[in-house]
């Protein structure tokens, strides 16, 4: 016999062990009942005037208990087996008791009036009928599955709120060890609805003791170390959780360059028991993804913008050109009216109308386009505050108070719009914050600080940019500029060295939200009036395959892409960050021949690494200063403008490997091992 059949035994043996005691109620209740049944009935009767096909007229359906014989317990037909899982499923549902409401109920149903002399026995029927769908859900061929899913749903819930209780997570309390970790911010995303989710999670999972029952999630300027003023919004508190609040994107309340933490309230004050993390997926905002132009070539020159119509970059076959872009002439007013974020700024219509001509020239030829962004401003408030008026040649960004953050972004905002390839401007692809921001007291003017301090500093600002251009165009890249000084070690505090910079660079940005930056690295001879890129005589000390090496030049190259390799500097998708020599030359005054065969073996290295996108020579033509300084860069006109224009191409065996003797080596695979 079956488990089913089994079951079915034992029901029906209750139900015949409590019918004796049903009928001794049910005679008392017909008693108590039967004058407010007729009266009911006449009320039927007097509503329905004619009684539905097939149904029996409503005072036969009602005549009193006691006229009917009792009947013995009987197979009951599939229509009263249906009324009695209906009413299991409402009394459950409803969680009264069987016998409450009972005549509401009958009168409720009124196609079931053919079964109230049995009231008892239905009663009685509907409880096993539940019992069987519990266990066996036969109901389904029925309901077509949906018994079945209710009387499921009834056990799940019942499950469910056992382990709840069961599984409740413990409480913990917040001590000053704890705190400042208790929650972990894992991400802040922009989600496609517009909104940002913020996703937390808690390695203890427990909950921690504090006022009430919430997080509170909280939002910071950038340049805010703790919390103020209202939350944004509460959570009830759980071992992880996603938060959301509206970005507010170029609105007076925009967050897109906020960081986010939680927090609790405790003893009536808000507590942060997070990390702080921000957006790090703006692109979500953007309006344009546009094409890279450039191809797979590597060639790329710094341009001279009088002869971009000269035919010249085309017959180098450069596909990659940089450029500078001054913030002394786009922010000094003057034309072009520009609103961000509720505030409105003026950028000098001249100045930018220049920048228009050079750059859509460049792109109608194809050429990808590296603008340098360049803060030569002594008193503004884009200049970092301690910086202003330092009588540098160039001066740190300012990412440290509300009108600093506002400028900076609108700046970027505006440039990335304007050259995004969609208004007939031209398109930039690349942007590159500063100029060898490691050397502070020249390039980066600020007064002396810590490097994590100084390195954080440049992080927030570049922050600022990425986040501004990268929601406008999904596609733009954004770099950091640094020297050749990677490791030097020296007690000078007027610069910092590559590999100590980068490092608080990194650690700091990956610690609050990890974005991809990428590298624009100038790797100089040293010294820069060194003309052989191979050989620098009693400077070859300098110069080493590890990554403890004072310089990286192109002779070690590889220092630098394999330093960026470690897992720790990867970037948002898991890949190495890519890198450009985005400023690079050799100098002609001790020979044209010594610069030619520099280039080509500077190439030549550049095309065997994989992590290098492309090579920008510095210069087009000569600049008088630095040639008074003894370094002649440009390759116009010279010996090494030949050897670039062939670089790359199937003539190299002509007019490149004629430079292997001067090198000293009979084949190229002999510079450096792939990468």
């Amino acid at each position: 016999m079956s488990n089913e059949e089994n079951k079915s035994e034992e029901i029906e043996k209750i139900i015949e062990g409590t019918e004796a005691t049903e009928e001794a109620d049910t005679a008392e209740e017909t008693e108590a009942t039967e004058e407010p049944e007729a009266a009911a009935a006449e009320e039927t009767v007097e509503e329905t005037a004619t009684p539905e096909e097939g149904e029996k007229p409503a005072e036969e359906a009602e005549k009193p208990a006691e006229e009917t014989p009792r009947k013995k317990r009987r197979k009951l037909p599939l229509g009263l087996k249906i009324a009695g899982v209906i009413v299991a499923v409402l009394l459950i549902a409803g969680g009264i008791g069987a016998y409450v409401g009972y005549t509401k109920y009958q009168a409720y149903l009124e196609e079931c009036a053919r079964i109230a002399e049995e009231d008892a026995y239905v009663k009685q029927q509907a409880v096993t009928l539940a019992l069987d769908t519990f266990h066996r859900h036969a109901v389904e061929d029925v309901f077509g599955g949906t018994g079945e899913a209710v009387a499921d749903a009834f056990v799940d819930a019942g499950i469910g709120t056992i382990e709840g209780v069961n599984n409740r997570p413990p409480y913990v309390e917040i001590t000053d060890a704890n705190r400042a970790h208790f929650a972990d911010i894992e991400s802040v995303l922009i989600a496609p609805s517009g909104m940002v989710e913020v996703s937390v999670n808690v390695p203890a999972k427990a909950l921690p003791v504090s006022d009430d029952g919430y997080y509170y999630l909280f939002s910071k300027a950038i340049y805010q170390d703790h919390i103020t003023g209202e939350p944004i919004t509460r959570i009830e508190k759980d071992v992880d959780f996603v938060a959301e609040c509206n970005l507010n994107y170029n609105t007076a309340q925009s967050r897109l360059f906020d960081k986010f933490c939680v927090a609790l309230l405790m003893d009536g004050e808000y507590v942060e028991v997070s990390n702080s993390r921000y957006i790090t997926n703006p692109e979500a905002k953007a309006a344009y993804a546009s094409s890279r132009d450039g191809g797979s070539s590597k060639k790329g020159l710094l341009v001279y913008s009088e002869l971009i119509t000269s035919g010249q970059l085309e017959d180098l076959g450069v596909k990659h050109a940089a450029y500078n872009v001054y913030t002394s002439l786009i922010c000094n007013g003057g034309g072009i009216s520009y609103t961000y974020n509720g505030h409105t700024y003026s950028f000098n219509a001249y100045q930018v109308g220049l920048y228009d001509i050079i750059f859509s020239r460049l792109s109608a030829r194809g050429i990808d386009i590296n603008a340098i962004i360049i803060n030569d401003l002594s008193s503004s408030t884009i200049t970092y505050p301690a910086s202003r008026g330092g009588g540098a040649t160039l001066y740190a960004f300012n990412a440290s108070d509300e009108e600093g953050v506002n400028m900076l972004a609108a700046v970027a905002s505006f440039l990335a719009n304007r050259y995004s390839g969609a208004s007939g401007h031209g398109k930039v692809s690349n942007w590159i914050i500063g100029n060898e921001v490691n050397e502070r007291t020249v390039y980066n003017y600020t007064p002396y600080m810590g490097v994590d301090e100084y390195a954080r500093l440049y992080a927030d600002v570049v922050r600022v940019f990425y986040n501004a251009m990268t929601a406008v165009n999904s596609t733009t890249r954004v770099y950091v500029s640094l020297d050749n000084r990677w490791n030097m070690n020296k007690s000078d505090k007027s610069f910092y060295d590559v590999k100590d910079m980068m490092d608080a660079f990194n650690s700091y940005m990956c610690s609050e939200g990890n974005i991809n930056w990428h590298v624009g690295y100038h790797p100089y001879n040293y010294p820069l009036t060194e003309a052989k890129a191979w050989s620098w005589g009693r400077y070859d000390s300098t110069v080493s395959g590890s990554s403890s090496s004072p310089v990286v030049s192109m002779r070690n190259i590889h220092v630098l892409t394999d330093y960026l390799s470690q897992s720790s500097y990867l970037d948002t998708n898991g890949n190495v960050r890519r890198v450009i020599l985005s400023e690079m030359g050799y100098t002609s005054s001790k020979g044209q021949n010594l610069q030619a065969a520099s280039i080509c073996y500077a190439y030549k290295i550049m095309e065997r690494n994989s992590h290098i996108d492309y090579m920008l020579l510095s210069r087009q033509i000569d600049a008088a200063p630095e040639v008074a300084e003894g370094l002649a860069l440009g390759i116009s006109g010279k010996e090494g403008y030949t050897a670039y224009k062939y670089c790359g191409t199937d003539q190299e065996s002509t007019y490149v490997d004629k430079y292997l003797g001067t090198i000293g080596i009979s084949s190229w695979s002999a510079i450096q091992n792939p990468r």
